[in-house]
């Protein structure tokens, strides 16, 4: 594979992986739109409850799998970048600063759902604004 190839991969995948995030950020809004009307009407049923907490957190899941999908796409490509480096000899200062930044090695990347920890953070805050406006009611007792 060469360079050239290298980055417009990584190019693709990033633009196809931006695309699925914004589908299942809308979702992760919608369900923020169905948690603020669970908490508004203030005794849903158990079930009404039950099915939007299942459908938040799948639309988290499927959030923060995009965000591990990205970090292996950069990986893979750094990796690709180092392989190529190892074949040919060299590679051009771009692909030597992927290979810096990301860590590439001539070791295949595996993929993970334990990703940055700023993504993690945004994730779990996402997922805590979701369930508890299911599942808390009001503070006040009045």
């Amino acid at each position: 594979m060469s360079e050239f190839e290298i980055w417009s991969t990584l190019n693709s995948g990033l633009a196809m992986n931006g695309l699925f995030l914004i589908g299942f950020s809308f979702l992760a809004w919608f369900s923020g739109r169905a948690s603020v009307i669970m908490h508004e009407k203030g005794n849903a049923n158990l079930f009404g409850k039950i099915v939007v907490s299942a459908f938040s957190l799948t639309s988290l899941w499927y959030i923060n799998m995009q965000f591990s999908y990205v970090s292996l796409g950069i990986s893979s490509a750094s990796h690709s970048m180092a392989v190529l480096k190892d074949e040919t000899g060299s590679v051009s200062a771009r692909g030597q600063s992927l290979i810096d930044n990301f860590g590439g090695s001539t070791e295949v990347p595996t993929f993970s759902l334990i990703n940055e920890p700023a993504g993690l953070i945004l994730v779990i805050s996402l997922a805590l604004c979701l369930l508890s406006g299911i599942w808390m009611g009001d503070s006040n007792n009045d």
